[in-house]
């Protein structure tokens, strides 16, 4: 995966919250390597990688991200891997 800190342009990702696909809007943080999430006008809350022993992980504050932690993490790691350059 690339450095996913470096493009700082919204943009979408789609998850699956109690079976409905829902879009979800991701800020990146121009001074740290962090995004906010989005649902339309509500904060979500923030994510972030942290390098530990056991490889990249994904971590989060705000109860929502928490709760979605990993399908969002996964949705923006697929977003930056997919990404045209």
């Amino acid at each position: 995966m690339g450095n996913i800190a470096d493009d700082w342009e919204p943009f979408e990702i789609q998850v699956t919250i109690e079976g409905e696909v829902k879009s979800l809007l991701v800020i990146p943080d121009r001074e740290e390597p962090k995004y906010a999430i989005f649902d339309q006008h509500t904060s979500l809350g923030t994510l972030w990688q942290e390098s530990g022993q056991t490889g990249k992980v994904w971590c989060g504050e705000g109860m929502a991200v928490k709760v979605l932690l990993t399908q969002i993490g996964e949705q923006l790691e697929d977003y930056f891997n997919n990404k045209p350059v």
